[in-house]
């Protein structure tokens, strides 16, 4: 039982990822928006926090002079950073989940920006 019990918790550990490991990966998609990054970032939030009943808590803080928008467990996230009065935005998620969530998230990405 022990044994069991090891394996699993290994197992679902193994797939907890967190943002700086997010990081080291190529973004799923990148975007970019003429609006300024807490414009974009605000709205993001907002069209992710709608969805949080089935998806889990919505997240923002301060990342590298942008925003980064998280879910709980860091499952999705995007980064907003400007450069040159562009802001720059970066999607990533975790392997495993179902393409219908990566695209709800993906289109309140494209609705903000």
């Amino acid at each position: 039982m022990k044994k069991a019990l090891l394996a699993l918790s290994l197992l679902i550990t193994a797939g907890c990822t967190s943002m700086q490991d997010l990081r080291k990966e190529p973004a799923s998609n990148t975007f970019q928006s003429k609006k300024q990054i807490d414009a974009v970032a605000e709205c993001i939030l907002a069209g992710w926090q709608e969805e949080s009943q089935k998806y889990g808590s919505v997240f923002i803080q301060p990342y590298d002079g942008g925003k980064t928008v998280f879910t709980q467990s860091q499952l999705e996230m995007v980064d907003l950073i400007s450069d040159a009065g562009i802001t720059k935005i970066e999607f990533r998620h975790q392997g495993g989940l179902f393409a219908y969530r990566i695209n709800s998230r993906i289109k309140v990405i494209e609705r903000c920006i």
